[in-house]
């Protein structure tokens, strides 16, 4: 499944072509991805200060 296909909705315009611009279904991707990181990063950040705090 092409999940960047225009036939899904993946593009907004209709003539869509293999290749060319970012479509929606990358940005919400990307988005997800930085969120994730943002996520892991703060978690383990309260993981060492917890560490830091019981093992000091």
């Amino acid at each position: 499944m092409d999940l960047f296909d225009a036939g899904l909705g993946g593009r907004d315009e209709p003539e869509a072509e293999s290749g060319g611009g970012c479509s929606w279904v990358t940005a919400v991707i990307v988005g997800i991805f930085l969120l994730l990181a943002v996520l892991i990063h703060t978690f383990f950040g309260w993981a060492r200060d917890l560490f830091s705090a019981v093992f000091s």
